[in-house]
């Protein structure tokens, strides 16, 4: 488990938010580019999707920005050119450049500048009107939210659903779905295998999850819950404010990894109980993989049953990342 808690320890050093006074950071996953500091200027080409949080962040018209960008800060400057949508979350947006998709505005307010080329749709929440050059050009349509000052007014704090906070990794969810919901059977073989490995190098890891399970599935259950729960509250709770922003976004990284976590952690958990049931095979290696795959051929199929799939998914997600939690708290000084 100590191997498990120090690759998640490096992943929130590495999204971890900068000292005001240092350089901003930046790093790569898959074809998405992460920026992340005080003041933060993008003059480059972006070959990918773009991810930025800062007190500032200047999109120069020297950038470039290949697929969608999601910016969020106490001021934000856009005027280099974006492939896909824009979402801008800050207290100030400025946009002066070429969006090829939609733009989503969330703050206090939104400025398009005279060499503005919007080809999508608009759409703003904010404390006044957007303020638009008349040299500006946005060829959708135009949809905002604004705050009202009298408080009795039944629509003076109304967010239109186009405005709800939104990342990449979230666009995919519906009703139920959620990161790993409606599990592919290529999606099991891939968890499966990496419990596999898990199970391969650490053994002891997995009967440690196993044993917590099997002894305290309840307690499991609430803390999988708190976590599971907690964590889009305090992010939804930190978009609110505009110090908070980074916090957010971190929190938005974090909760699908913490899914992930989950499905495998169940998947381990059911394969040590599974392995304990085969005492017609000798204990090995051999024993705790053939735990693995059954474990995961149950929870695909668990999963792909109608109605009962999705809480069938929630409860092994909720079980799964409270042993997890239980399994590292038990491993904490006292």
């Amino acid at each position: 488990m100590r191997h498990i808690l120090l690759a998640l320890s490096l992943l929130l050093l590495a999204v971890a938010p900068v000292r005001a006074d240092s350089a901003p950071v930046e790093w790569a996953l898959g074809d998405a580019t992460y920026f992340a500091g005080s003041d933060i200027t993008v003059n480059r080409a972006v070959n990918g999707s773009l991810t930025a949080t800062g007190e500032t962040v200047a999109l120069t018209n020297n950038s470039a920005v290949k697929g969608n960008a999601w910016i969020a800060g106490r001021h934000v400057a856009v005027e280099g050119t974006i492939g896909g949508d824009l979402y801008i979350r800050a207290q100030d947006g400025i946009i002066n450049g070429t969006v090829k998709g939609n733009v989503s505005f969330y703050g206090a307010s939104l400025v398009f500048g005279p060499d503005a080329r919007i080809a999508g749709n608009v759409s703003y929440f904010t404390a006044l009107p957007a303020e638009i050059d008349k040299g500006a050009e946005i060829k959708g349509s135009m949809k905002s939210g604004l705050f009202r000052n009298d408080p009795r007014d039944d629509e003076a704090f109304v967010i239109p659903p186009s405005m709800m906070p939104r990342h990449d990794s979230f666009s995919a969810m519906r009703g139920w779905s959620a990161p790993g919901y409606g599990l592919s059977w290529g999606g099991a073989v891939f968890f499966g295998f990496i419990a596999g490995l898990i199970a391969a190098l650490w053994p002891a890891e997995g009967a440690r999850l196993g044993d917590t399970l099997r002894q305290d599935p309840f307690m499991a259950l609430v803390f999988g819950a708190f976590i599971f729960f907690g964590v889009p509250v305090v992010a939804v709770m930190a978009l609110f404010t505009i110090v908070g922003i980074p916090l957010t976004l971190i929190l938005l990284l974090l909760w699908p990894l913490i899914v992930l976590a989950g499905i495998v952690a169940i998947i381990l958990a059911l394969g040590a109980m599974v392995d304990e049931r085969f005492t017609f095979v000798d204990a090995g290696l051999a024993r705790r993989l053939a735990g693995i795959i059954v474990a995961t051929v149950l929870l695909r199929i668990g999963i792909s049953l109608p109605v009962l799939g999705g809480l069938i998914w929630l409860g092994a997600v909720l079980v799964g990342i409270g042993a997890l939690a239980l399994v590292g708290r038990s491993r904490l000084p006292s």
